[in-house]
């Protein structure tokens, strides 16, 4: 196996201009979801190139793609690939580097394949619309994913690296009250008030954390009402998001912020109406996964938090992992301290040689573990065990 892995580092190491090619390419014309057409053209044409079976246009999404090398009947496993971009920022959370890991990790892969006894499905999925839609819930909804062992996916962090434990769950809610409009000063009396609807609504969401669990966040915005101080106001927006570490508390809260909408209409006499607008269900960790990659980080010399800790962010990977056993490399751009993501800085942290050097680890990291997988399939049995495990402890949580 340490030969092989030696390939792999080779590999990698003879193909990384071309890939920092493509990771710079990617960074200097950035797109944001749903729109990311040069991104998902380069990076599926350099799979093409590199002898995968290559789908583009995948799960009714033009910028979301497949590629795959087959051989034998060995596991399928897959490394995810995001490569939308934040407007006004550009490529300010390394997407770049995510996109261009995934394709180094599986084209590696690919070539030891070819050149050993190991069989196995080595699989690239091009995800759009992390930032902003939800590329892979789109994905997973419609069955592209169906079938596989395990995922990787890395993202570009700051402080040490670590595989991502924990992190958020969130969703969002828009709520429309709707009154009836007067003369503020003349005929008062014939208005109905949304702005107070709206009013009522934000005090009593505040009223209503101290009842909450220490772990949940409600947040709150007047988005739009009447501008004319002259008005009784007829329309009222706001906008709300729930987190929490704890996903099955996404419901019961989601429940309370109905019930506030409801009763501070009928407070106020206005009508209203809310929808709900999904968000990114949180990491479900895999310590099977995490150590196997932990372990190849650091034979690699780059040094790793214990464990895996949890973060209060979120992403559509959250989702995958409650389905498919998932492995969430955190690779460091600043390993000296922890800065913001979606940042001038960070932004230039991924096209840096600090980018370099994450893209180069991270690619070799997740292709040994791969290599791992397939010489030793019981460790995905282990983590389909550590994923059912943690379902069901999950649904006993109250």
């Amino acid at each position: 196996m340490e030969i092989l892995k030696k390939k792999v580092n080779l590999f990698i190491d003879e193909h990384f201009d071309h890939l920092w090619k493509l990771a710079s390419y990617i960074h200097a014309n950035p797109e944001i979801a749903f729109e990311e057409k040069k991104a998902a053209h380069a990076l599926s044409s350099y799979l093409q190139e590199q002898g995968f079976a290559v789908k583009t246009g995948i799960a009714g999404l033009d910028t979301a793609f497949q590629a795959v090398f087959k051989k034998g009947s060995g596991p399928r496993i897959a490394v995810f690939a995001e490569y939308d971009a934040l407007k006004g920022l550009g490529h300010a959370c390394g997407h770049n580097l995510i996109a261009t890991s995934a394709l180094g990790c599986a084209a590696a892969v690919k070539q030891v394949l070819e050149s050993s006894e190991l069989e196995g499905s080595i699989e690239v999925y091009g995800t759009p619309a992390e930032e902003d839609g939800g590329g892979k819930i789109i994905m997973l909804t419609q069955g592209v994913f169906d079938g596989l062992d395990a995922v990787f996916l890395m993202h570009p962090t700051s402080a040490m690296a670590r595989i991502g434990g924990e992190c958020a769950s969130f969703t969002d809610f828009e709520i429309e009250y709707f009154g009836k409009s007067a003369h503020a000063e003349s005929h008062p009396e014939n208005g109905i008030n949304a702005l107070d609807a709206a009013n009522l609504f934000y005090q009593a969401v505040g009223l209503a954390r101290q009842q909450l669990r220490d772990s949940i966040h409600i947040c709150c915005i007047l988005a739009e009402s009447e501008r004319d101080i002259g008005r009784i106001p007829d329309y009222a927006r706001l906008e709300v998001e729930i987190s929490t570490m704890r996903a099955k508390d996404i419901e019961t809260t989601k429940q309370k912020i109905i019930d506030i909408a409801e009763g501070m209409a009928l407070a106020s006499g206005c009508r209203v109406s809310y929808k709900e607008i999904p968000g990114y269900y949180g990491r479900m960790p895999n310590a099977v996964l995490a150590e196997l990659c932990r372990q190849e980080m650091l034979v690699l010399g780059e040094p790793m938090m214990e464990g895996m800790p949890s973060d209060a962010g979120g992403e559509d990977l959250g989702n995958v992992s409650r389905v498919i056993p998932a492995c969430n490399l955190y690779m460091t751009l600043l390993p000296e301290k922890k800065i913001s993501g979606h940042t001038d800085q960070f932004r230039e942290l991924a096209i840096s040689d600090a980018g370099k050097h994450c893209l180069d680890i991270s690619s070799k990291a997740m292709a040994n573990s791969i290599l791992t997988l397939y010489q030793n399939p019981k460790l995905l049995k282990q983590a389909k065990e550590e994923l059912k495990r943690r379902q069901e402890e999950e649904a006993r949580y109250e």
